[in-house]
Protein backbone atom coordinates (compact mmCIF):
# COMPACT_ATOMS: atom_id res chain seq x y z
CA UNK A 1 0.00 0.00 0.00
CA UNK A 2 1.25 3.49 -0.83
CA UNK A 3 0.32 6.45 1.30
CA UNK A 4 1.08 10.11 0.77
CA UNK A 5 1.54 12.92 3.22
CA UNK A 6 1.28 16.65 2.64
CA UNK A 7 4.16 18.96 3.62
CA UNK A 8 4.27 19.86 7.27
CA UNK A 9 4.74 23.43 8.43
CA UNK A 10 8.39 24.18 9.19
CA UNK A 11 10.23 27.12 10.62
CA UNK A 12 11.78 29.74 8.39
CA UNK A 13 14.74 28.50 6.38
CA UNK A 14 17.70 30.84 6.89
CA UNK A 15 20.28 30.20 4.19
CA UNK A 16 23.87 31.20 4.89
CA UNK A 17 26.88 30.48 2.66
CA UNK A 18 29.33 27.60 2.97
CA UNK A 19 32.89 28.94 2.97
CA UNK A 20 35.07 27.87 0.07
CA UNK A 21 37.63 26.14 2.31
CA UNK A 22 35.16 23.36 3.07
CA UNK A 23 34.85 22.22 -0.54
CA UNK A 24 37.99 20.08 -0.33
CA UNK A 25 36.64 18.45 2.82
CA UNK A 26 33.30 17.70 1.16
CA UNK A 27 34.97 16.29 -1.95
CA UNK A 28 37.16 14.11 0.27
CA UNK A 29 34.05 12.87 2.06
CA UNK A 30 32.59 11.58 -1.20
CA UNK A 31 35.95 10.00 -2.08
CA UNK A 32 35.94 8.30 1.31
CA UNK A 33 32.58 6.72 0.57
CA UNK A 34 34.04 5.25 -2.61
CA UNK A 35 37.26 4.12 -0.92
CA UNK A 36 35.31 2.15 1.67
CA UNK A 37 35.24 -0.77 -0.75
CA UNK A 38 32.60 -2.91 -2.38
CA UNK A 39 29.43 -3.90 -0.62
CA UNK A 40 28.93 -7.64 -0.08
CA UNK A 41 26.03 -9.51 -1.55
CA UNK A 42 23.97 -9.49 1.60
CA UNK A 43 20.34 -10.16 0.88
CA UNK A 44 20.24 -12.93 3.45
CA UNK A 45 22.03 -10.82 6.08
CA UNK A 46 19.46 -8.03 6.09
CA UNK A 47 15.97 -8.21 7.52
CA UNK A 48 15.12 -4.76 6.08
CA UNK A 49 12.37 -3.61 6.22
CA UNK A 50 10.88 -6.53 8.17
CA UNK A 51 7.31 -5.36 7.58
CA UNK A 52 7.94 -1.87 8.89
CA UNK A 53 6.85 1.41 7.28
CA UNK A 54 9.26 2.85 4.69
CA UNK A 55 9.27 6.64 4.09
CA UNK A 56 10.34 8.22 0.80
CA UNK A 57 10.99 11.90 1.60
CA UNK A 58 10.95 14.32 -1.35
CA UNK A 59 12.31 17.88 -1.57
CA UNK A 60 9.56 18.86 -4.02
CA UNK A 61 5.82 19.26 -3.82
CA UNK A 62 2.96 17.17 -5.16
CA UNK A 63 2.81 17.04 -8.96
CA UNK A 64 6.52 17.69 -9.52
CA UNK A 65 8.63 15.35 -11.65
CA UNK A 66 10.20 13.70 -8.60
CA UNK A 67 6.79 13.31 -6.97
CA UNK A 68 5.32 11.61 -10.04
CA UNK A 69 8.00 8.95 -10.43
CA UNK A 70 8.45 8.49 -6.67
CA UNK A 71 4.83 7.41 -6.36
CA UNK A 72 5.37 4.82 -9.08
CA UNK A 73 8.55 3.66 -7.35
CA UNK A 74 6.75 3.50 -4.01
CA UNK A 75 4.09 1.24 -5.49
CA UNK A 76 6.75 -1.16 -6.76
CA UNK A 77 8.66 -1.14 -3.47
CA UNK A 78 5.44 -1.76 -1.59
CA UNK A 79 4.48 -4.76 -3.72
CA UNK A 80 7.98 -6.27 -3.57
CA UNK A 81 8.50 -5.71 0.14
CA UNK A 82 4.97 -6.43 1.33
CA UNK A 83 4.88 -3.32 3.47
CA UNK A 84 3.54 0.23 3.42
CA UNK A 85 5.61 2.87 1.60
CA UNK A 86 4.86 6.48 2.51
CA UNK A 87 5.62 9.29 0.05
CA UNK A 88 6.25 12.43 2.07
CA UNK A 89 6.61 15.84 0.37
CA UNK A 90 8.86 18.25 2.26
CA UNK A 91 9.71 21.19 -0.03
CA UNK A 92 11.73 24.10 1.23
CA UNK A 93 15.23 25.65 1.16
CA UNK A 94 16.03 24.02 -2.21
CA UNK A 95 15.81 20.54 -0.76
CA UNK A 96 17.53 21.18 2.54
CA UNK A 97 14.38 20.59 4.61
CA UNK A 98 13.89 17.11 3.14
CA UNK A 99 17.60 16.33 3.30
CA UNK A 100 17.87 17.28 6.96
CA UNK A 101 14.81 15.16 7.76
CA UNK A 102 16.52 12.08 6.37
CA UNK A 103 19.97 12.91 7.74
CA UNK A 104 18.54 13.02 11.26
CA UNK A 105 16.57 9.77 10.90
CA UNK A 106 17.81 6.43 12.28
CA UNK A 107 20.25 4.72 9.90
CA UNK A 108 18.00 1.69 9.43
CA UNK A 109 16.94 2.32 5.82
CA UNK A 110 13.34 3.07 6.74
CA UNK A 111 13.66 6.79 5.93
CA UNK A 112 15.04 7.51 2.46
CA UNK A 113 15.54 10.65 0.40
CA UNK A 114 14.67 11.03 -3.29
CA UNK A 115 16.64 14.07 -4.33
CA UNK A 116 18.35 15.85 -7.20
CA UNK A 117 21.83 17.19 -7.87
CA UNK A 118 21.28 20.76 -6.78
CA UNK A 119 19.92 19.74 -3.41
CA UNK A 120 23.03 17.68 -2.66
CA UNK A 121 25.90 19.24 -4.60
CA UNK A 122 24.60 22.74 -5.38
CA UNK A 123 23.54 23.36 -1.79
CA UNK A 124 26.92 22.15 -0.60
CA UNK A 125 28.53 24.94 -2.60
CA UNK A 126 25.97 27.74 -2.20
CA UNK A 127 24.05 27.20 1.02
CA UNK A 128 25.17 26.77 4.59
CA UNK A 129 23.12 23.83 5.93
CA UNK A 130 21.36 24.21 9.26
CA UNK A 131 23.38 21.66 11.22
CA UNK A 132 23.43 19.44 8.13
CA UNK A 133 26.02 18.71 5.41
CA UNK A 134 24.56 16.90 2.38
CA UNK A 135 27.75 15.09 1.35
CA UNK A 136 28.72 14.15 4.88
CA UNK A 137 25.43 13.26 6.52
CA UNK A 138 23.78 11.19 3.77
CA UNK A 139 24.59 7.79 2.27
CA UNK A 140 24.38 7.60 -1.56
CA UNK A 141 22.39 4.47 -2.40
CA UNK A 142 21.59 4.55 -6.12
CA UNK A 143 21.21 6.85 -9.09
CA UNK A 144 17.70 7.01 -10.49
CA UNK A 145 18.48 8.82 -13.72
CA UNK A 146 19.79 11.86 -15.54
CA UNK A 147 17.25 14.29 -16.92
CA UNK A 148 17.05 17.90 -18.07
CA UNK A 149 15.16 21.04 -17.23
CA UNK A 150 13.11 23.09 -19.71
CA UNK A 151 13.06 26.87 -20.11
CA UNK A 152 9.39 27.85 -20.24
CA UNK A 153 7.77 31.16 -21.09
CA UNK A 154 4.21 32.41 -20.88
CA UNK A 155 2.60 32.55 -24.37
CA UNK A 156 2.55 36.34 -24.22
CA UNK A 157 6.35 36.41 -24.22
CA UNK A 158 7.33 36.80 -27.90
CA UNK A 159 10.36 34.51 -27.78
CA UNK A 160 10.94 31.09 -29.28
CA UNK A 161 14.67 30.81 -28.59
CA UNK A 162 17.21 32.01 -26.05
CA UNK A 163 18.43 34.65 -28.51
CA UNK A 164 14.92 36.04 -28.91
CA UNK A 165 14.43 35.98 -25.14
CA UNK A 166 17.62 38.01 -24.67
CA UNK A 167 16.35 40.58 -27.18
CA UNK A 168 12.97 40.72 -25.46
CA UNK A 169 14.61 41.21 -22.06
CA UNK A 170 16.46 44.23 -23.44
CA UNK A 171 13.16 45.90 -24.27
CA UNK A 172 12.01 45.45 -20.66
CA UNK A 173 14.87 47.52 -19.21
CA UNK A 174 15.68 45.13 -16.39
CA UNK A 175 12.06 44.63 -15.32
CA UNK A 176 11.69 41.03 -16.51
CA UNK A 177 11.43 38.38 -13.77
CA UNK A 178 12.06 34.65 -13.81
CA UNK A 179 11.14 31.99 -11.27
CA UNK A 180 13.04 29.04 -9.88
CA UNK A 181 12.36 26.57 -7.09
CA UNK A 182 14.92 28.18 -4.81
CA UNK A 183 18.39 29.67 -4.48
CA UNK A 184 20.95 27.17 -5.76
CA UNK A 185 18.34 25.07 -7.55
CA UNK A 186 18.95 23.68 -11.02
CA UNK A 187 16.63 26.30 -12.48
CA UNK A 188 18.43 29.12 -10.70
CA UNK A 189 21.87 27.96 -11.83
CA UNK A 190 20.73 27.36 -15.41
CA UNK A 191 19.31 30.88 -15.74
CA UNK A 192 22.30 32.51 -14.07
CA UNK A 193 24.52 30.66 -16.55
CA UNK A 194 22.41 31.96 -19.45
CA UNK A 195 22.61 35.47 -17.99
CA UNK A 196 26.38 35.30 -17.65
CA UNK A 197 26.90 34.09 -21.21
CA UNK A 198 24.38 36.41 -22.91
CA UNK A 199 24.38 39.47 -20.60
CA UNK A 200 20.62 39.12 -20.36
CA UNK A 201 19.03 41.19 -17.60
CA UNK A 202 16.35 39.24 -15.66
CA UNK A 203 15.54 39.20 -11.97
CA UNK A 204 15.37 36.03 -9.87
CA UNK A 205 12.18 35.26 -7.94
CA UNK A 206 12.76 32.13 -5.82
CA UNK A 207 9.74 29.96 -5.02
CA UNK A 208 9.47 27.19 -2.46
CA UNK A 209 8.65 24.48 -5.00
CA UNK A 210 7.91 23.82 -8.67
CA UNK A 211 4.27 23.26 -7.80
CA UNK A 212 3.96 26.89 -6.75
CA UNK A 213 5.59 28.17 -9.94
CA UNK A 214 3.31 26.39 -12.41
CA UNK A 215 0.03 28.29 -11.74
CA UNK A 216 1.86 31.64 -11.65
CA UNK A 217 3.56 30.88 -14.97
CA UNK A 218 0.26 29.83 -16.54
CA UNK A 219 -1.46 33.02 -15.34
CA UNK A 220 1.43 35.27 -16.33
CA UNK A 221 2.30 36.41 -12.80
CA UNK A 222 5.83 35.33 -13.65
CA UNK A 223 6.66 35.29 -17.39
CA UNK A 224 9.41 32.68 -17.51
CA UNK A 225 10.94 29.86 -15.51
CA UNK A 226 12.92 26.66 -15.77
CA UNK A 227 10.82 23.60 -14.91
CA UNK A 228 11.42 19.88 -14.85
CA UNK A 229 10.04 18.19 -17.95
CA UNK A 230 7.29 16.28 -16.14
CA UNK A 231 5.82 19.45 -14.61
CA UNK A 232 5.81 21.34 -17.89
CA UNK A 233 4.82 18.80 -20.54
CA UNK A 234 1.03 18.88 -20.01
CA UNK A 235 0.98 22.68 -20.19
CA UNK A 236 3.20 22.80 -23.27
CA UNK A 237 0.81 20.44 -25.02
CA UNK A 238 -2.20 22.54 -23.99
CA UNK A 239 -0.57 25.76 -25.19
CA UNK A 240 -0.44 27.34 -21.73
CA UNK A 241 3.37 27.46 -21.82
CA UNK A 242 6.01 27.51 -24.54
CA UNK A 243 9.34 25.70 -24.26
CA UNK A 244 12.36 27.46 -25.77
CA UNK A 245 15.39 25.48 -24.48
CA UNK A 246 16.43 22.34 -22.60
CA UNK A 247 19.50 21.68 -20.48
CA UNK A 248 19.87 18.04 -21.53
CA UNK A 249 22.77 16.87 -23.72
CA UNK A 250 20.37 15.79 -26.49
CA UNK A 251 16.91 17.02 -27.42
CA UNK A 252 14.17 15.48 -25.33
CA UNK A 253 12.11 12.81 -27.15
CA UNK A 254 8.84 14.44 -26.12
CA UNK A 255 10.09 17.90 -27.20
CA UNK A 256 11.92 17.20 -30.46
CA UNK A 257 11.52 20.77 -31.73
CA UNK A 258 13.07 22.40 -28.66
CA UNK A 259 16.80 23.01 -29.06
CA UNK A 260 19.33 22.35 -26.31
CA UNK A 261 21.34 25.16 -24.77
CA UNK A 262 24.39 23.84 -26.60
CA UNK A 263 22.58 24.02 -29.93
CA UNK A 264 21.77 27.63 -29.14
CA UNK A 265 25.41 28.49 -28.57
CA UNK A 266 25.62 28.22 -24.78
CA UNK A 267 27.81 26.02 -22.61
CA UNK A 268 26.16 24.08 -19.81
CA UNK A 269 27.59 20.82 -18.48
CA UNK A 270 25.86 20.32 -15.11
CA UNK A 271 22.95 18.04 -15.93
CA UNK A 272 20.27 17.29 -13.35
CA UNK A 273 20.28 13.79 -11.91
CA UNK A 274 17.94 12.14 -9.44
CA UNK A 275 19.25 9.81 -6.76
CA UNK A 276 18.26 7.85 -3.68
CA UNK A 277 19.96 8.54 -0.34
CA UNK A 278 19.73 7.44 3.27
CA UNK A 279 21.21 8.64 6.56
CA UNK A 280 24.94 8.19 7.07
CA UNK A 281 26.28 4.97 8.62
CA UNK A 282 23.62 2.76 7.07
CA UNK A 283 24.45 -0.97 7.25
CA UNK A 284 26.14 -2.12 4.04
CA UNK A 285 23.69 -5.01 3.70
CA UNK A 286 20.71 -2.65 3.74
CA UNK A 287 22.34 -0.29 1.21
CA UNK A 288 22.98 -3.25 -1.09
CA UNK A 289 19.42 -4.50 -0.82
CA UNK A 290 17.85 -1.12 -1.55
CA UNK A 291 20.27 -0.52 -4.44
CA UNK A 292 19.37 -3.87 -5.99
CA UNK A 293 15.65 -3.26 -5.53
CA UNK A 294 15.81 0.16 -7.16
CA UNK A 295 17.91 -1.07 -10.10
CA UNK A 296 15.45 -3.94 -10.54
CA UNK A 297 12.60 -1.41 -10.81
CA UNK A 298 14.56 0.78 -13.25
CA UNK A 299 15.18 -2.21 -15.55
CA UNK A 300 11.49 -3.07 -15.94
CA UNK A 301 10.07 -2.28 -19.42
CA UNK A 302 7.14 -0.49 -17.76
CA UNK A 303 9.51 1.80 -15.87
CA UNK A 304 11.60 2.55 -18.96
CA UNK A 305 8.45 3.48 -20.89
CA UNK A 306 7.13 5.52 -17.96
CA UNK A 307 10.29 7.64 -17.79
CA UNK A 308 10.40 8.11 -21.55
CA UNK A 309 6.78 9.26 -21.77
CA UNK A 310 6.37 11.26 -18.58
CA UNK A 311 9.85 12.38 -17.52
CA UNK A 312 11.79 12.74 -20.78
CA UNK A 313 14.40 10.60 -19.03
CA UNK A 314 16.38 8.01 -21.03
CA UNK A 315 16.98 4.51 -19.73
CA UNK A 316 19.31 4.64 -16.74
CA UNK A 317 22.23 2.23 -16.61
CA UNK A 318 22.37 0.46 -13.23
CA UNK A 319 24.89 1.81 -10.73
CA UNK A 320 26.19 0.32 -7.53
CA UNK A 321 26.23 2.52 -4.45
CA UNK A 322 29.99 2.97 -4.89
CA UNK A 323 29.60 4.00 -8.52
CA UNK A 324 26.91 6.50 -7.60
CA UNK A 325 29.08 7.99 -4.85
CA UNK A 326 31.88 8.31 -7.40
CA UNK A 327 29.58 10.08 -9.86
CA UNK A 328 28.81 12.69 -7.19
CA UNK A 329 32.46 13.70 -7.33
CA UNK A 330 32.03 14.44 -11.04
CA UNK A 331 28.90 16.44 -10.29
CA UNK A 332 30.69 18.36 -7.56
CA UNK A 333 33.36 19.44 -10.04
CA UNK A 334 30.79 20.34 -12.73
CA UNK A 335 28.62 22.39 -10.36
CA UNK A 336 31.71 24.13 -8.97
CA UNK A 337 32.67 25.27 -12.48
CA UNK A 338 29.10 26.34 -13.26
CA UNK A 339 28.74 28.38 -10.07
CA UNK A 340 32.16 29.99 -10.58
CA UNK A 341 31.50 30.87 -14.22
CA UNK A 342 28.08 32.29 -13.38
CA UNK A 343 29.67 34.53 -10.76
CA UNK A 344 27.45 33.29 -7.94
CA UNK A 345 28.47 33.64 -4.29
CA UNK A 346 27.31 31.65 -1.26
CA UNK A 347 24.26 33.23 0.37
Amino acid sequence: MVRTEQPRTTAADPAVGVDHSRRRVLASAVAGIVAAGGLPMAWAQSDWPDGRLVRLVLPSGAGSGADIFSRAMAQYFSSELGTTVLVENKPGATGMVAGETVARAPADGLTLLVSFSAAIVGNTLLMKPRNFEPLLDLTPIARIGVTGNVLMVHPDVPARSVKELVEYARTRNGELNYASWGIGSGGHLAMETVKQQTRMRVNHVPYKSVGQIVPDLISGVVPLSWLDAASGLPHIRSGKMRAIAVTSVLRMPQLPDVATLAEQGLQYDAHPAYGLFGPKNMPAAVVQQINALLNQWLARPQTIEFFAQHQNMPRSEPMSAEQYARSLQDELRAWTRLIRDAGLQPV
